[in-house]
């Protein structure tokens, strides 16, 4: 129908049609009156959510320089309080109960892995203070404790008689200069692969809880704005962080790995989204932790973080850790399975283990070995883990293991009259579990609380 609009002559001024329905819109999440689309669109809506995901990735990022700290590789106060909270941001968007976050597995083992990350650095800085020497007044320190105190390197090897060096030796088989380059790599990585996964888990938490496009099934309209969110990044953040740069690589298009693993989400086919693993192991970590390439990682960081020839002894420290011992003379089991580099779904430096009493030897031990698997532990399957094709296929494996912990998909052993088994952590299986086949202990909700606790940490 046509309406005319007429002067006092009865001539035609204008005509407009009758609105009949606007333009079909392939972004809009609502649709209005008869099937006509609304006039807001998704693409709108969905970029109104851009700066409050930015605005929680970088509150944390910017963690360190509260109360005018500094986030300088020396300053370990301020790096390891921002480990932490990185820790509780990816533990807060999994416990989260709305925007489908448990379909976000790499979000509860990040907040697990990233705490265990910290507890590295505990074991760097603890093995730099044995072999170092506290600094001069003004003088510049490799490291600056909680405490305030600088540490230099002595570089005085007649003190190897000194008993904090010969533990150090012990407990970490490097250096003060491997494990120099590893604590400051550990915290770069730990942050680079933050801005790239923390925004990525933000934007599917939260556009998720806004759209419901998941439990919709709309996965490239989904996608389209993760793309758009990527650009808005890269566009107006480029300056927060080295990933986010020209040379940067967050939200990386090679080998679709991201967005591959995006769209597996989406269908809640977890199982194909490791390729987000992929992603992070290989476009991240790779670039920024493991081998530094210099067009992606500014000066000073490239310097401070030893350069490409810093990659040699990163491997070495890194490698180190699969050798080191927790305590001194007290492995957390009788195998080095439970030692060196391991997974462990814990918000402790010791998970819940199942341990075995026997009456020739009441005190529990930790089982393992071949057939005696740990719900909360995973360990490495050995090789050099700067290889990304070697610890890419392990970090998929540890991602499938906080699956199983988590769907109770475990298989108990069984005790006797000569053999019990208890599940709780070490020096507390007083007050753990007796494990029996038929009602085994629950570990999704142990598994929670060790998440929960992470969150309350940060």
């Amino acid at each position: 129908m046509i309406f005319s609009f007429l002067d006092q002559h009865g001539k035609i001024l204008r005509q407009i049609a009758e609105p009949t329905g606007r333009a079909q819109n392939s972004f809009s999440t609502r649709r209005a009156a008869g099937g006509a689309e609304p006039l807001e669109c998704h693409r709108c809506e969905c970029e109104q959510l851009y700066d409050e995901i930015m605005r929680r990735v970088l509150r944390v990022k910017n963690l360190c320089s509260d109360a005018g700290s500094s986030c300088s590789v020396e300053n370990f106060a301020a790096f390891r309080r921002r480990n932490r909270a990185i820790s509780a941001d990816y533990a807060r968007i999994y416990m989260r109960p709305t925007g489908e976050a448990k379909r976000l597995k790499f979000a509860g083992g990040a907040a697990l892995g990233s705490t265990h990350i910290g507890y590295a650095l505990d074991a760097a800085a603890d093995a730099l203070k044995g072999w170092g020497s506290r600094a001069a007044p003004g003088q510049p320190a490799d490291l600056v404790l909680e405490d305030g105190r600088g540490i230099v390197n002595d570089g005085n090897l007649a003190n190897l008689l000194d008993w904090q060096e010969i533990v150090s030796r012990l407990w970490i088989d490097v250096g003060y200069e491997e494990t120099r380059i590893g604590l400051r790599r550990l915290v770069y990585g730990n942050l680079a692969i933050y801005m790239d996964l923390g925004a990525v888990l933000h934007f599917c938490q939260m556009h998720e809880e806004r759209f419901n496009f998941f439990k919709q099934g709309k996965v490239e309209e989904f996608i389209e704005c993760f793309d758009r969110f990527v650009e808005h990044v890269k566009d107006r953040h480029a300056q927060e962080h080295a990933v986010y740069g020209p040379q940067g690589t967050f939200g990386s298009f090679d080998a679709g790995y991201l967005r591959n693993g995006l769209r597996a989400i989406a269908r809640n086919d977890i199982e194909s989204a490791l390729t987000i693993i992929d992603h992070e192991q290989r476009h991240i970590l790779e670039n920024y932790m493991y081998r530094l390439r210099p067009n992606f990682v500014p000066e000073p960081d490239f310097s401070a973080l030893g350069g490409q020839a810093g990659d040699a002894a990163f491997r070495r420290f890194i490698n180190a850790l699969e050798r080191v011992i927790e305590r001194i003379g007290n492995r957390n089991g009788p195998t080095t399975s439970l030692s060196g580099i391991r997974a462990l779904l814990s918000a402790t430096k010791l998970p819940y283990m199942v341990q075995a009493m026997s009456r020739s030897a009441p005190i529990p031990v930790p089982v393992a070995g071949p057939g005696m698997a740990q719900p909360f532990v995973f360990h490495f399957t050995g090789g050099d883990f700067t290889d990304p094709n070697v610890r890419t296929p392990w970090f998929k494996e540890v991602v499938r293991h906080f699956i199983r912990a988590e769907k109770e998909e475990f298989d108990w052993p069984s005790g006797n009259s000569l053999i019990s088994y208890v599940f709780s952590k070490p020096g507390e299986w007083r007050s753990g579990e007796m494990i029996s086949a038929a009602t085994p202990p629950k570990l999704k909700p142990l598994l929670y609380a060790e998440i929960t606790s992470v969150m309350g940490a940060g």
